[in-house]
């Protein structure tokens, strides 16, 4: 049964996902209707699809290392099966983005141990700030960083100036370099990007059904993470929740990108995964559990016809 099969960690598993990835982001990039007039190459194909292949493997890393799932790789599956229903293979800069929010996810869920908070902070900063280079709105995650800052047992004033240092720094070194490159210090007016209200793209059916199921299944396993908090020990409480904001600011980020062309749903893939992976390692009922995983695993498919 599929969720037997994912329910432990093999080896086999992750090779089978890296293929799965591989496969759908070759598959997209020679289906996807103008992907080769558009210049896509196959050395851009297998770049978009070995950042994927590293984000799956950052992703288990950081679930595995901050128990936020028990050893099994739900989330993995899950992350891999929301992948394969976006035709993301031509982005670079969407793909680069997400593996850099990653990086900032992997320090700010190691908060709940206070060694080398002032390094963790300062580290997802700058993976935030270096992210938000490919894709603005990413500044967003410091809302999850700082919610993380206020769970922190004995939080001390300085950690939250912090992100502020790392901002000055950024702010220096991209002045010297845009200086540098075009002799001008006006780069910072450009950075800011406006959002988009035009969601016409998301009438697309294979937009509508990804954007249906991901909703439903949020709000449905939110409920559900948040009325079970009481049964999680207490001190794995700070992440239990901050996975909740994770997903919704990630929500946002999504909604504020400045061109909507469905490749920006991808932010929300990690963290849903975690949230939805969670509930199916809990969900007692084996039947529903191994519907709702034949669900996810069969949409790719579907969608990549459709």
């Amino acid at each position: 049964m599929l969720t037997s099969f994912f329910g432990k960690s093999s080896p086999i598993n992750y090779l089978l996902l890296s293929i799965f990835l591989v496969l759908f982001c070759v598959l997209h990039g020679i289906l996807t209707e103008n992907s080769f007039s558009q210049g896509l190459s196959i050395l851009q194909l297998f770049v978009v699809a070995g950042l994927l292949v590293f984000s799956l493997l950052l992703l288990d890393f950081f679930v595995r290392k901050n128990h936020l799932n028990h050893s099994n790789t739900f989330a993995i599956f899950l992350f891999s099966c929301m992948v394969g229903m976006l035709p993301i293979a031509t982005n670079v800069t969407i793909t680069g983005a997400l593996v850099l929010q990653l990086l900032a996810f992997r320090r700010i869920f190691s908060f709940t141990s206070s060694k080398n908070m002032e390094r963790k902070i300062l580290d997802a900063s700058l993976w935030i700030f270096l992210a938000s280079y490919f894709y603005f709105w990413s500044l967003l995650l410091f809302g999850v960083l700082y919610i993380a800052l206020f769970k922190v047992n004995n939080s001390k004033l300085r950690y939250y100036f912090i992100p502020f240092i790392a901002a000055l720094g950024v702010f220096l070194l991209a002045t010297a370099f845009f200086y540098l490159k075009e002799d001008s210090f006006t780069w910072f007016f450009h950075y800011p990007k406006k959002i988009s209200l035009d969601f016409s793209v998301y009438g697309n059916i294979q937009y509508l059904i990804f954007i249906t199921l991901i909703v439903s299944i949020v709000i449905w396993t939110g409920f559900t993470r948040i009325s079970n908090l009481s049964e999680v020990p207490k001190k794995n409480r700070g992440n239990y929740m901050l996975i909740v904001h994770a997903v919704w600011v990630s929500l946002v980020l999504a909604a504020f990108s400045p061109q909507k062309t469905g490749a920006e749903l991808l932010y929300v893939i990690a963290p849903t995964a975690i949230q939805v992976g969670t509930f199916l390692e809990k969900k007692q009922d084996i039947w529903f559990k191994e519907l709702l995983a034949w669900l996810f695993l069969i949409l790719p498919v579907t969608l990549l016809f459709i």
